[in-house]
Protein backbone atom coordinates (compact mmCIF):
# COMPACT_ATOMS: atom_id res chain seq x y z
CA UNK A 1 0.00 0.00 0.00
CA UNK A 2 1.60 3.36 -1.26
CA UNK A 3 0.96 6.49 0.66
CA UNK A 4 1.46 10.07 -0.65
CA UNK A 5 2.33 12.42 2.29
CA UNK A 6 1.23 15.88 2.04
CA UNK A 7 1.69 18.80 4.36
CA UNK A 8 -1.42 18.66 6.65
CA UNK A 9 -2.63 15.23 5.62
CA UNK A 10 -1.67 12.29 4.53
CA UNK A 11 -3.68 11.02 0.90
CA UNK A 12 -3.94 7.58 -0.25
CA UNK A 13 -2.80 5.95 -3.61
CA UNK A 14 -4.56 2.75 -2.46
CA UNK A 15 -8.52 2.10 -2.22
CA UNK A 16 -7.73 -0.58 0.47
CA UNK A 17 -6.54 2.81 2.58
CA UNK A 18 -10.31 3.80 2.54
CA UNK A 19 -10.90 1.64 5.76
CA UNK A 20 -11.62 2.61 9.02
CA UNK A 21 -8.95 4.11 11.15
CA UNK A 22 -8.81 2.93 14.47
CA UNK A 23 -7.43 4.37 17.98
CA UNK A 24 -7.02 3.32 21.39
CA UNK A 25 -8.70 5.45 24.08
CA UNK A 26 -7.84 4.75 28.06
CA UNK A 27 -5.57 1.78 27.22
CA UNK A 28 -2.98 1.77 29.46
CA UNK A 29 -5.28 1.67 32.40
CA UNK A 30 -6.65 -1.70 31.70
CA UNK A 31 -10.14 -0.83 30.46
CA UNK A 32 -9.59 1.16 27.32
CA UNK A 33 -11.38 0.64 24.04
CA UNK A 34 -10.06 0.75 20.60
CA UNK A 35 -12.67 2.84 18.11
CA UNK A 36 -12.96 3.55 14.35
CA UNK A 37 -13.23 6.08 12.70
CA UNK A 38 -14.43 6.96 9.11
CA UNK A 39 -11.11 8.93 8.60
CA UNK A 40 -7.09 9.22 9.48
CA UNK A 41 -7.21 12.30 11.94
CA UNK A 42 -3.07 12.24 11.39
CA UNK A 43 -1.60 15.61 10.23
CA UNK A 44 1.72 14.21 10.34
CA UNK A 45 2.86 17.31 11.99
CA UNK A 46 4.04 17.62 15.92
CA UNK A 47 1.83 20.01 17.99
CA UNK A 48 4.47 20.39 20.28
CA UNK A 49 8.04 21.06 18.71
CA UNK A 50 6.17 21.64 14.88
CA UNK A 51 8.34 19.03 13.22
CA UNK A 52 7.02 16.84 10.08
CA UNK A 53 6.87 13.85 8.65
CA UNK A 54 6.94 15.01 5.47
CA UNK A 55 10.03 17.46 5.77
CA UNK A 56 11.62 14.16 6.95
CA UNK A 57 12.37 15.40 10.13
CA UNK A 58 10.45 12.80 12.01
CA UNK A 59 9.28 9.23 11.22
CA UNK A 60 6.21 9.24 12.82
CA UNK A 61 3.30 10.92 15.03
CA UNK A 62 1.03 9.63 17.78
CA UNK A 63 -1.94 10.85 19.23
CA UNK A 64 -1.76 11.56 23.07
CA UNK A 65 -4.85 12.40 25.44
CA UNK A 66 -3.73 14.57 28.63
CA UNK A 67 -7.02 13.82 29.95
CA UNK A 68 -9.56 11.09 29.64
CA UNK A 69 -12.79 13.07 30.15
CA UNK A 70 -15.39 10.04 29.52
CA UNK A 71 -15.59 6.94 30.44
CA UNK A 72 -14.37 3.86 27.82
CA UNK A 73 -17.99 2.71 26.77
CA UNK A 74 -19.10 5.94 25.98
CA UNK A 75 -16.28 6.64 23.41
CA UNK A 76 -17.22 3.32 22.23
CA UNK A 77 -20.59 4.18 21.63
CA UNK A 78 -19.59 7.82 20.31
CA UNK A 79 -16.18 7.56 18.30
CA UNK A 80 -15.57 11.00 17.94
CA UNK A 81 -15.14 12.11 21.33
CA UNK A 82 -12.18 10.03 21.01
CA UNK A 83 -10.30 13.00 19.20
CA UNK A 84 -10.91 15.54 22.60
CA UNK A 85 -8.23 16.40 24.62
CA UNK A 86 -5.90 14.89 22.06
CA UNK A 87 -2.97 16.14 20.86
CA UNK A 88 -0.74 14.67 17.79
CA UNK A 89 3.25 14.66 18.99
CA UNK A 90 6.32 12.87 17.72
CA UNK A 91 8.07 10.40 20.00
CA UNK A 92 10.16 12.36 22.46
CA UNK A 93 6.96 15.08 22.84
CA UNK A 94 4.80 12.10 23.76
CA UNK A 95 7.47 11.31 26.34
CA UNK A 96 7.14 14.57 27.62
CA UNK A 97 3.39 14.37 27.43
CA UNK A 98 3.01 11.29 29.34
CA UNK A 99 4.92 12.64 32.55
CA UNK A 100 2.58 15.91 32.30
CA UNK A 101 -0.01 13.52 32.43
CA UNK A 102 1.05 11.60 35.16
CA UNK A 103 1.37 14.90 36.75
CA UNK A 104 -2.44 15.88 35.99
CA UNK A 105 -3.98 12.70 37.36
CA UNK A 106 -1.46 12.76 40.62
CA UNK A 107 -1.76 14.57 43.91
CA UNK A 108 -0.64 17.73 44.19
CA UNK A 109 0.94 17.43 47.30
CA UNK A 110 2.48 14.04 46.37
CA UNK A 111 4.12 15.40 43.92
CA UNK A 112 5.62 18.35 46.09
CA UNK A 113 6.64 15.51 48.43
CA UNK A 114 8.81 13.52 45.91
CA UNK A 115 10.11 16.61 44.51
CA UNK A 116 11.25 17.88 48.02
CA UNK A 117 13.19 14.66 47.71
CA UNK A 118 15.43 16.14 44.41
CA UNK A 119 18.81 17.88 45.56
CA UNK A 120 21.78 18.86 43.53
CA UNK A 121 21.49 19.45 39.71
CA UNK A 122 18.20 17.55 39.51
CA UNK A 123 16.25 19.98 41.55
CA UNK A 124 17.94 23.22 40.05
CA UNK A 125 17.11 21.94 36.66
CA UNK A 126 13.23 21.05 37.56
CA UNK A 127 12.87 24.34 39.08
CA UNK A 128 14.23 25.52 35.84
CA UNK A 129 11.01 23.48 34.19
CA UNK A 130 8.73 24.60 36.42
CA UNK A 131 9.48 27.98 35.93
CA UNK A 132 9.79 27.78 32.25
CA UNK A 133 6.07 26.11 32.22
CA UNK A 134 4.85 28.72 34.57
CA UNK A 135 6.41 31.42 32.54
CA UNK A 136 4.96 29.90 28.70
CA UNK A 137 1.50 29.26 30.24
CA UNK A 138 1.33 33.13 31.69
CA UNK A 139 2.70 34.08 28.27
CA UNK A 140 -0.11 32.21 26.66
CA UNK A 141 -2.88 33.28 28.74
CA UNK A 142 -1.83 36.97 28.21
CA UNK A 143 -2.35 36.38 24.52
CA UNK A 144 -5.10 34.77 24.40
CA UNK A 145 -6.80 36.95 26.73
CA UNK A 146 -5.55 40.34 24.13
CA UNK A 147 -7.09 38.33 21.49
CA UNK A 148 -10.33 37.92 23.27
CA UNK A 149 -10.10 41.36 24.09
CA UNK A 150 -9.78 42.76 20.68
CA UNK A 151 -11.88 40.60 18.93
CA UNK A 152 -14.91 42.25 21.62
CA UNK A 153 -13.87 45.54 20.49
Amino acid sequence: MKIMKVEGEHQNMSKKENKRYKMRYAGSRGKGVVVELPFNPHKGRCEACGKSVVMGQIRCTSFHHFWYAYQPQTVKENPILILENTIEVCYPCHQQADAIRALLYASPIRVAQVAELLRGEPREKFIRVLDEVSRSLKEQDIGLAKKILESVK
